[in-house]
């Protein structure tokens, strides 16, 4: 970390001044080793060039964490041209950006960046680069809970104005009105309760900021009991075993996709979330039904990699559209763009 970075932490659980003592120095003012003194002597350790927070006593949270800690170490399944290619449309789409130059111009323009759950920083590495900042001032601050944090760190450190901490966002380490911009992609719903996790981020955010985030969206009773039904085995499981568990189903879902076929639904099924129309099977099945992944243009690691991000975390809560716009109403944000699709609603809210 470089000792700038000490302008806004501050202790999690006193919410005062912390003191910096140093034992190893890297390049320049960049801190190694050594650890953040708080009030009544709490410590907090800097490792690797990361200061680490007290995580979660919450054992769902720290199940997720060790599912995230696992899935982002697995780079083959996910730092691929395939999964850029299908992820980076995606983002683009959901937040409103006509290309990738518009949201590099975006960020690069802002004061500074929390990335909230930035997991390996595989989102923010698909417009983060070296010449990110387009002539732009912003910093860029990495925090997560897991041990992907590393993984963030030795993909992006030599990335001009980045910092890595980690933490849990139910308790971050940071001063209020610290950020101009917080960007919570699909962390939100991975946290012992969304709502709690939202409001402790609009503390964060200066007056006029931005915040951008995802939650998933709640789907029909039969995908909904599915989803909670396989979770409740998966997530017992070690994460490499889990892992190996969803192979098969994964495989299903290629079979499903195999088929090529489509069904007509003649009425709407209102009470299982299902309108008339033409499905193509495994859609129809995906959506409402069970979710098995499958995408012909990723390879079977990066496909089990997607189900497993799913299913594995203790924690994966889904939410309405009401539900939303009562907590950015409730909290002074006014939502500026709602993406909503079958999976999930993107939001982009401005502090009043």
């Amino acid at each position: 970390m470089r000792r700038s970075l000490l302008d806004i932490l501050l202790d999690p659980v006193s919410r005062t001044p912390l003191d910096l003592e140093v034992d190893a120095y890297g390049d320049g003012d960049t801190v190694l080793e050594g650890r953040l003194v708080g009030a009544g002597g709490r410590s907090y350790p800097i490792a690797r060039g990361v200061p680490r927070f007290s995580l979660s006593e919450d054992v769902g949270q720290q199940q997720t964490g060790k599912s995230f800690g696992f899935k982002w170490e697995q780079r083959h399944t996910y730092d691929t041209a395939g999964m850029r290619s299908t992820v980076l449309p995606w983002l683009l789409e959901r937040y409103g950006f006509d290309s990738v130059e518009a949201l590099r111009a975006f960020f690069a323009h802002r004061r500074r960046i929390l990335d909230v759950g930035c997991g390996s920083g595989f989102t923010s590495s698909l417009w983060l680069n070296p010449d990110w900042r387009g002539g732009g001032v912003a910093d860029w601050v990495g925090a997560e809970l897991s041990s992907a944090i590393d993984v963030a760190r030795e993909r992006l450190r030599d990335i001009p104005g980045t910092e890595f901490v980690q933490a849990d966002i139910m308790l971050l380490p940071f001063r209020d009105n610290s950020f101009d911009t917080i960007y919570a992609e699909g962390v939100l719903h991975h946290t012992p309760s969304t709502e709690k996790a939202f409001r402790s981020l609009v503390p964060l955010l200066m007056p006029g900021g931005e915040m951008l985030f995802y939650v998933y969206r709640r789907k029909g009773p039969l995908r909904e009991f599915a989803d909670d039904y396989i979770r409740s085995v998966v997530s017992k499981l070690e994460p490499a075993k889990a892992w190996e568990l969803l192979r098969p189903l994964t495989r299903l879902g290629q079979a499903l996709a195999s088929l090529h076929a489509e069904i007509e639904v003649p009425e709407d099924v209102p009470y299982l979330g299902i309108k008339a129309g033409r499905y193509d099977v495994q859609r129809l099945v995906y959506w409402h039904f069970a979710k098995m992944y499958w995408n012909d243009r990723l390879s079977d690691e990066e496909n089990v990699h997607v189900n497993f991000d799913w299913y594995h975390p203790a924690y994966a809560h889904r939410h309405t559209e009401e539900e939303i716009r009562g907590w950015c109403a409730d909290n002074g944000l006014a939502i500026t763009h709602l993406d909503v699709q079958e999976s999930g609603y993107t939001v982009r809210a401005v502090k009043e």
